[in-house]
């Protein structure tokens, strides 16, 4: 899996990138949604090989670090390269 930009179509003017300039790190797209919940947004892109594992029937697995403070909701979706993902609603 690759991070991929733009992370919502017509997003890149106000994409953010983790981990640029940080050889250290795989640089990461991201987007802010400034909303009381403080959404961050990325997209990933399967290889043709991870595509092919999960319609033969592999599972999508996600770690998360919390490095023991609660566990932040998370929101895993499939949404096609020009569509933009729908949000959760805030309570």
């Amino acid at each position: 899996m690759q991070p991929v930009s733009p992370v919502m179509p017509g997003s890149e003017a106000i994409e953010t990138v983790f981990g640029a300039n940080q050889p250290e790190y795989q640089p990461l797209p991201a987007v802010y949604l400034d909303t009381p919940a403080r959404n961050v947004i990325t997209r990933w892109r399967l290889t043709e090989d991870e595509r092919l594992a999960i319609a033969a029937g592999a599972d999508i697995v996600m770690q998360q670090l919390t490095f023991w403070h609660p566990y932040q909701p998370s929101n895993l979706q499939v949404v096609m390269p020009d569509a933009n993902p729908e949000f959760v609603q805030e309570p």
